[in-house]
């Protein structure tokens, strides 16, 4: 299959990258920062084509489609992970209200926008998917700007699984909890065992896409043995 990640250039977007380039996928990594992704594209053995872009922008899904007729690229799954996380501030009183719309578009109306613009061409797929990567944090009572984006995408993309199931179009939507990252170790805070490893949402990914075309998991959340830290 070939497989769009938006955020693939580190975290869980390059861990959900190598295990997808170990199965045989082939990949199409969307990144803000061009280094990293060379990086990530070193680490797949240079087995992947990399796009620079900011993600955010209405524009990017528009000139990703050019960057793949260019390459050949037909898509057949897009697993929209790209998200923002400005601030740690536990309130939903106290940020400005831009705040929250900044973190919206980041963590909403973006994906929003790649859906969109590129549904068209994963309706065409051979194996037509859209995996979204949400949040335990927007299935709690979270006091953050992020949970309500994570709860607000949720909603999304319960609707889109609903709107696309006659098109035949599977849409899955994942909640990790808390996850090694290259900006979130152990610490004294937080023990290494209390953290998911990109591996677990890597192999979750893989073998959801290795299940039968008539075969569409819908929502699954993975947690730290011990629960989520917050």
């Amino acid at each position: 299959m070939r497989v769009i990640i938006t955020g693939g250039s580190r975290g869980i977007g390059l861990a959900i990258a190598r295990q997808l380039s170990i199965a045989g996928h082939e990949l199409l990594l969307v990144g803000r920062n061009g280094e990293s992704l060379a990086e990530a594209r070193t680490a797949l053995g240079g087995n992947a084509l990399v796009f620079t872009a900011d993600q955010t922008s209405e524009e990017t899904p528009d000139r990703l489609i050019i960057y793949m007729k260019e390459h050949q690229f037909q898509p057949d799954v897009l697993i929209l992970n790209a998200a923002a996380f400005f601030d740690d501030t536990l309130s939903v009183t106290e940020p400005k209200g831009e705040e929250l719309e900044r973190i919206l578009l980041a963590n909403v109306v973006s994906n929003y926008n790649w859906v969109r613009t590129l549904l068209p061409l994963i309706r065409q797929g051979e194996y037509p998917r859209i995996l979204v990567i949400g949040s335990t944090a927007g299935l709690r009572a979270d006091t953050s700007l992020y949970g309500i984006s994570k709860a607000a995408l949720r909603n999304y993309a319960l609707g889109l699984r609903e709107e696309l199931k006659p098109a035949g179009v599977g849409v899955t939507l994942i909640h990790p909890g808390g996850t090694f990252t290259e900006r979130r170790v152990p610490n004294k805070r937080t023990a290494p065992d209390r953290l998911l490893e990109g591996s677990d949402i890597g192999l979750l990914v893989s073998a959801i896409l290795s299940l039968s075309q008539q075969a569409v998991v819908e929502e699954l959340t993975v947690r730290p043995m011990l629960g989520d830290t917050f």
